[in-house]
Formats: C-alpha cells, sequence, structure tokens
C-alpha cells in the first residue's frame, strides 16, 4: 500500500515538472515572438531606442545581400540608410514560428522609393517585397538574425533591374486542413525531403510527401506550384542544372503544424538555367522555408532566398577556361562542313579578356566565287571577351589576298573578313556559338589602317552556327613491330 502510494506521489510529481517545464518553455517562445514583434516596431518607426532595446550591443547580423552588415552598429547605419531612402517602409509580420530561443517571421514590406537608397537616384516608385527572417534571442534581446528576402523583386520594381514577373507578394493562403502533427515528426518529414527529393534527385518520393492540393508559395519563381507534379517541375528545374554535386544542409525550428528552415545550398552549374547557359561556376546561395503539414503531409510551403546573389554568381565568367586549342565545325548548306583550328590565349588573370587565331583547314579564298580574283586567305585574330551571361563576344579579322602581277612586289588585299559571334558553353568541352561573317572591299579601306572605314556597309554578309570541342590528350597510337632484317 505505501509503495503504491509512493509511486503514485512521485507519478504526480514528474507531472508537475513537466507540465511546469512545457508552460515554461511556452512562456519562453511567446516572450520571443513579443520580441519579434517589438523589432518589427522598429523597423516600422525607425525609433533608435527600441532598436537598442531589441537589438544586443554583441548582436550578430546574416545577409547576404548586405555582407558588410554584421553587428549592431552596421545594422543601425543599413536602418538609417533605408529610412532615407524609403522613409514610409512599413513590414507587416503574417507568420511565426517559435522553438526553443528562435522564432522564424514571414513578412511583407511596403515602401516607396523617394530618396537616395544605398547610391541609387531616387525612383519615386512603390515596391513590395517578402522575406523570412529568423531571431536567436538570449537574455531578452535579439542575439543573432539570419534574413533571406527578395531585393531582386524590389530592384525591379524600383526600375534598377528589369522586370522578370508579374507579381511579388506571397499570394493567397491554402484553406486546406487536416491533423497538424506533432514538430518532431514533421522535422523528419522534412529532413526526409531535404535528404532524398533534393540532395539525391529521387523525385519519385515526392508523391508519397506531397499532399495532391500542396501549394508552394515562391515570390522569385515566376510559374505556379501546386501539387506534388508542380514542386516536382520545380524541384527539377532549380536541381537539375546542378546535379552534379547539389548539397543542402538545414537548420529546423517547428512549432504546430509548421516547420521553419534557415537552408544552406551549394552546387556546380553545368545546366543551362533559366536560359543561362553551363559555366562551371561553384554556386551557394542561403535561404529560408517555411513548411505546413496536415494529415503527415505537406500541404504549403513559402519560400524566401537570395535569387539576386544567385543570379549574379551565374553572370560570373565561367570557371570552365575558354583558353585552349579547339576544333571548329561551320555547316555550310549543301556545300558541307568547314573544318578550322581554333586557338585562344588568355590575356588577363580574370578570365575576360582572351586572343583568339582560327586558321581554316582548307580555306576557299574566293569565298564561293564571290571573289574571283583572290587566291590566298590569312588565319583571322582577335578578341574574345566576357560581356556577361550568357556568351562571350568576338570580333576576329582576317584578309583574302592575290599575288601582285608585278614580280617581286607584296600580294595586294582583295576584302576584309570579319567574323563576329557570341559563344557560350554547352559542357566543359564543348561550346557552340552563332554570328555574322562580313566581307569589305579594299577600297573601303582608304587610310589603310587594315580596317573598314567608318559607315562603310560590307558587300556580302553571312549569318553561321558553329561549334567546338576541345582538344584533349589522347592515347598514342600503336605502331605494328618493325619486320624482322634479312627476310
Amino acid at each position: 500500500m505505501f509503495s503504491q502510494s509512493r509511486r503514485i506521489l512521485i507519478g504526480c510529481t514528474v507531472a508537475i515538472v513537466l507540465a511546469g517545464s512545457f508552460q515554461a518553455a511556452f512562456a519562453d517562445t511567446e516572450a520571443n515572438k513579443a520580441i519579434m514583434l517589438r523589432a518589427e516596431e522598429f523597423w516600422n518607426g525607425g525609433d533608435m531606442a527600441i532598436m537598442k532595446e531589441v537589438y544586443a550591443d554583441d548582436m550578430v547580423n546574416h545577409d547576404p545581400t548586405t555582407p558588410d552588415v554584421r553587428d549592431y552598429d552596421s545594422l543601425k547605419g543599413f536602418a538609417a540608410a533605408l529610412f532615407a531612402g524609403m522613409p514610409d517602409f512599413h513590414v507587416t509580420s503574417q507568420d511565426m514560428v517559435a522553438e526553443g530561443d528562435k522564432v522564424a517571421g514571414r513578412w511583407t514590406a511596403t515602401a516607396t522609393q523617394t530618396g537616395e537608397l544605398f547610391g541609387i537616384p531616387p525612383s519615386g516608385k512603390q515596391a513590395t517585397w517578402t522575406g523570412i527572417s529568423v531571431y536567436r534571442l538570449a537574455d531578452g534581446k535579439v542575439a543573432e538574425v539570419w534574413w533571406s528576402k527578395d531585393v531582386l523583386g524590389m530592384m525591379e520594381q524600383i526600375g534598377v533591374m528589369p522586370p522578370t514577373r508579374v507579381s511579388y507578394i506571397w499570394g493567397e493562403p491554402s484553406g486546406v486542413t487536416g491533423d497538424p502533427g506533432d514538430p518532431e515528426t514533421n522535422k523528419a518529414i522534412v529532413q526526409r525531403m531535404i535528404d532524398e527529393v533534393m540532395n539525391n534527385q529521387n523525385m519519385a518520393v515526392i508523391d508519397e510527401l506531397f499532399a495532391t492540393d500542396y501549394v508552394m508559395h515562391d515570390p522569385a519563381w515566376p510559374m505556379e506550384i501546386k501539387g506534388p507534379d508542380g514542386f516536382k517541375q520545380w524541384a527539377g528545374a532549380m536541381l537539375e542544372p546542378f546535379f552534379s554535386n547539389s548539397n543542402i544542409t538545414g537548420e529546423m525550428t517547428a512549432e504546430g503544424d509548421k516547420v521553419a528552415v534557415y537552408w544552406s545550398w551549394s552546387g556546380t552549374h553545368t545546366g543551362e538555367f533559366m536560359g543561362i547557359p553551363p559555366t562551371g561556376n561553384q554556386i551557394a546561395i542561403t535561404g529560408t522555408s517555411i513548411h505546413r503539414f496536415a494529415d503527415g503531409k505537406f500541404v504549403e510551403s513559402w519560400a524566401s532566398y537570395d535569387m539576386m546573389g544567385f543570379m549574379q554568381q551565374l553572370s560570373a565568367p565561367p570557371k570552365w577556361p575558354i583558353a585552349g586549342a579547339w576544333i571548329n565545325l561551320v555547316p555550310i548548306p549543301d556545300l558541307g562542313v568547314i573544318i578550322g583550328e581554333l586557338t585562344v590565349v588568355p590575356q588577363d588573370s580574370e578570365g575576360l579578356q582572351f586572343t583568339s587565331v582560327v586558321r581554316s583547314g582548307k580555306p576557299d579564298p574566293t569565298v564561293f566565287g564571290v571573289f574571283p580574283d583572290a587566291d590566298h586567305q590569312s588565319d583571322h585574330i582577335g578578341p574574345i571577351v566576357w560581356t556577361g551571361s550568357p556568351a562571350y563576344e568576338s570580333t576576329l579579322i582576317g584578309y583574302g589576298t592575290k599575288m601582285s602581277e608585278v614580280p617581286g612586289m607584296l600580294p595586294e588585299i582583295v576584302y576584309i573578313s570579319i567574323l563576329t559571334a557570341k559563344t557560350q558553353f554547352v559542357d566543359r568541352n564543348s561550346v557552340k556559338g552563332e554570328g555574322t561573317h562580313a566581307f569589305f572591299l579594299a577600297s573601303q579601306d582608304v587610310d589603310s589602317d587594315g580596317l573598314p572605314d567608318e559607315g562603310q556597309e560590307p558587300v556580302a554578309c553571312f549569318p553561321y552556327i558553329s561549334t567546338a570541342k576541345r582538344v584533349q590528350l589522347m592515347p598514342p597510337c600503336v605502331p605494328p613491330p618493325p619486320e624482322p632484317e634479312g627476310e
């Protein structure tokens, strides 16, 4: 009897302790949410006293769009510049997910750029953009922040960048409901999606993990994402160009039916992405997603990431070297293929400037009878320049000449040949290009500087396409053994 009473007493004590711990944890998360809302008051009013109250003096700031803003003082300077350029800046919290010492908040910002904004002249234009922030709290203050925001969308709306989409907002939330599950189970589902879909490209798992009426809100993506098939298309478009070594890692915060993930993603650009040809560039971005669950499946997601930084990395000069020796092929309709040797030599260490020489295997100096007097065609030489994604641009110059009728005199120039092209990688060892081949008479170079005079029009101009393969080391042939002597 005594032992049974003791067990009951111990059980009640444990229950009271656990209940107290739960209530304390709940109180902590609610207090942390209140601090995040207080931070929102600062961003909406610019009251530096509130900033001092909310943000710790030794706070750490993580924002890929403003890498120099790392601490309290630089964040204060950033805020002052933001308010100067957009005095009516206003942010609205739309969702919060809290666990332990972290709170993830999804928000929408609106502002009119009436002043200079980080060196951008006033545009007078209004912008609406979205983001998700993750706050870590300590001793009642913000100790660390991770920002994910659609800066590209904001820049498009104030006229700095060309528009790529018609909407910059989250969109209407889904009305799908069901059993919310528990946070740890939901975290496990997110981790499985990261491991199997995002890192191992197992798209078949999506049908198992995602509800048929799933909706994803990604303002940076130009297309609607609905259902398992919609997520497959989004994941495939995002991942396929980077399959060679795509990798995502994430830190999770979960509450109720939602899981927030602050993630880091890296990969090598080996396939075409949104019209940008492969470059071989190593890409690394960060972002935050919030996922909502019902009946053990994804039913809704919100994603925010540094699309501007993503596109900037894709637009950097390719890591694959265009310098080298290439075999160039130019098909001529009804006549065959011109085979040439292309040599590209770097002129700087940044991979922006190159010198190229093209030598045709068997050139026709008359250009299919257009210049019957010509009996020789020179190599073509000129610069290849990286002008930004998606292609290199080149201008190569050569000459068609004829032997002088006067013995001992130099050959006479019949025409000036100018090749212009845009070239882009297909993969590390192959490129494709398209351009024009223009011809000018020697008489169109009155000042005899080897170039057609300004304002001169070519006497002939042909479009062309080309492909080229990099010359690589090959194994030597095996010669037959010598015949024995005396036989």
